[in-house]
């Protein structure tokens, strides 16, 4: 019995030490690292199929917008579940709801979130916006310092994948369609996907009535509520990039009032010519 104890004794001491072994060696190992938020970066392509249009003797310059994520990130909002009526930029809207961006990791979990503002119905659109997420302003001399000749209130828009950026078939399996509806509870803009609005498209207008003819510069602010994070920092990349300009010139010399596109604000790729939906 005695020899039976002893050999049990020193197999449990043996165990033991060797548990403390490996504790000792799995605290030495360094802790997996938090998940690693991905970030969108939303650009603006440059303002395109600027055109004048005349209604009942005041006339309009058109034209046409389109937000590209470029980002490692999708740019995904949800609505707050909440409705009730509300006021953005002095205009009543009977449906609102708090809108809340959600950072995701590779896995699509959340891993941050940041207030974005409000979403509301939007009656002559027919779906739900998203508050400030443009400003278009027409000035002269200077796109950012020149003194402004015409501005309208920060324009609402819906996020939907419309447009994919990519070239090839397998660039759009990695960056799949992912937002599909105008809905209030959840929007977004993929990896590789625009949104465009087209220059027929309510409120993608400034009044140039009786303005001279001249060069003039339509400016594009994306997110100027800084209702998106687009970096860890507010002097990311992704928080630097959201203007863009178009330089026109405005002839009058025939019946009707017409722009010719000279020189725009540096771009990349896509937000160069993608385009816009017919």
């Amino acid at each position: 019995m005695t020899r039976k104890t002893g050999i049990t004794v020193i197999s449990l001491l043996a165990l033991v030490f060797t548990l403390v072994l490996a504790g000792s060696s799995s605290a030495g190992k360094p802790a997996p690292p938090p998940p690693q938020a991905l970030y969108p970066d939303v650009v603006e392509a440059l303002p395109d199929h600027l055109q004048i249009q005349n209604d009942h003797q005041r006339e309009w310059l058109r034209f046409t917008t389109t937000h590209i994520n470029f980002g490692p990130g999708n740019l995904q909002i949800r609505g707050g579940g909440q409705i009730a009526p509300c006021d953005i930029d002095g205009i009543h809207y009977d449906q609102c709801t708090v809108a809340t961006q959600e950072i995701l990791d590779a896995n699509g979990t959340v891993v941050q979130t940041h207030p974005a503002g409000v979403a509301f119905f939007h009656p002559e659109h027919n779906h739900w916006h998203q508050s400030g997420v443009a400003a278009f302003k027409i000035k002269s001399g200077n796109p950012v310092s020149g003194p402004e000749v015409a501005s309208g209130v920060k324009i609402t828009f819906c996020f939907v994948d419309v447009v994919f950026t990519g070239v090839t078939g397998t660039e759009k399996k990695q960056t799949p369609r992912t937002y599909f509806e105008c809905n209030g509870d959840f929007q977004g803009l993929a990896v590789g996907w625009g949104d465009s609005y087209h220059q027929s498209t309510p409120l993608q207008e400034l009044e140039v009535t009786g303005l001279p003819a001249g060069d003039y510069y339509l400016t594009h602010q994306a997110d100027p509520d800084n209702h998106w994070l687009e970096g860890p920092t507010s002097t990311s990349p992704g928080e630097l990039n959201n203007f863009a300009w178009v330089k026109f010139h405005l002839s009058r010399t025939g019946a009707n009032p017409e722009v010719t596109v000279v020189d725009h604000s540096p771009c990349t790729g896509a937000q160069c010519d993608v385009g816009a939906n017919p």
